[in-house]
């Protein structure tokens, strides 16, 4: 038991000197090629995971997925990514992951299937990792504080989630999917989310007034709820592919996947929201 828990510390330890140290360098370059290597480690766990996908649906999705982000990659790097035909193109993409968050994985969960049987299927994979990858580079260069504010919103949300669950947890949320949830533990992190949303979008001066702040909790309990979505998403792939993590990537932790699932849903939802109410590219 010791021993787990010592190599949780040190991975852990290990990625936030890496996340954090990257951070703090400022180099939008080197932010992009750490989340490029979080972004392949997850596509690898989540083609891993795809049981149902045939090895040209894979390759094709992966194909798909290098094209995407090679393409950001130029108009963020090598052109006038400040152009607004490429705002209107970063927009539009992040829009249509939003699509799949708001619409496609909620029905999915529902059904308790994510099926891989499909080519529109399987394009979930470009999708889904391209959009994060998008979404983090974005926000590192508006500024390290809107990613980081980002970021910890869907650690409150877990936290809270998590204390929430274990004081007062009763009714499950998911138990055929998580039944470690509880609707209960799901509601107190939104609400954690909540709160860190309307303390941030002061403190980053996004917004202030009464009502403004008001409309910022409510976007941070949208968040939140997203953050659980993207848990239980996840864990629904994991149990259709009869694993318990995604991978064995990072020692004590699991895969790549483990660790930024509810990323992946809150990221680019983010992105739009703080594009709507300031310029961030």
């Amino acid at each position: 038991m010791r021993s787990n828990l010592r190599t949780r510390v040190i991975t852990a330890v290990v990625l936030a000197v890496v996340v954090i140290g990257t951070l703090v360098t400022g180099s939008a370059i080197a932010w992009t090629l750490v989340v490029t290597c979080f972004c392949a480690a997850a596509a690898w766990e989540f083609l891993r995971l795809s049981t149902g996908a045939t090895q040209s649906q894979k390759t094709v999705a992966l194909c798909m997925l290098l094209s995407l982000i090679s393409t950001f990659a130029a108009a963020l790097f090598l052109v006038d990514g400040t152009d607004e035909r490429w705002n209107v193109m970063f927009k539009v993409f992040l829009a249509g992951a939003a699509v799949f968050w708001l619409a496609i994985a909620p029905w999915q969960l529902a059904r308790r299937s994510i099926a891989f049987t499909s080519w529109p299927s399987v394009l979930m994979l470009p999708t889904v990792v391209a959009a994060a990858w998008l979404s983090a580079v974005l926000l590192q260069r508006a500024g390290a504080r809107f990613l980081l504010a980002v970021v910890v919103l869907t650690v409150a949300a877990d936290v809270g989630g998590y204390f929430v669950g274990r004081a007062l947890g009763r009714v499950k949320l998911a138990p055929s999917i998580s039944p470690g949830k509880t609707r209960e533990g799901a509601i107190g992190g939104i609400l954690a989310a909540a709160f860190w949303a309307a303390l941030m979008a002061f403190y980053l001066d996004v917004c202030s007034g009464v009502l403004p702040l008001l409309l910022a909790a409510v976007a941070g309990a949208f968040l939140g709820a997203c953050a659980v979505m993207g848990d239980l998403w996840e864990s629904q792939l994991k149990r259709q592919a009869g694993v318990k993590d995604s991978s064995q990537l990072l020692p004590g932790h699991g895969g790549v996947l483990d660790r930024i699932d509810a990323q992946l849903a809150v990221l680019p939802l983010a992105t739009l929201l703080l594009a709507l109410v300031k310029l961030l590219w």
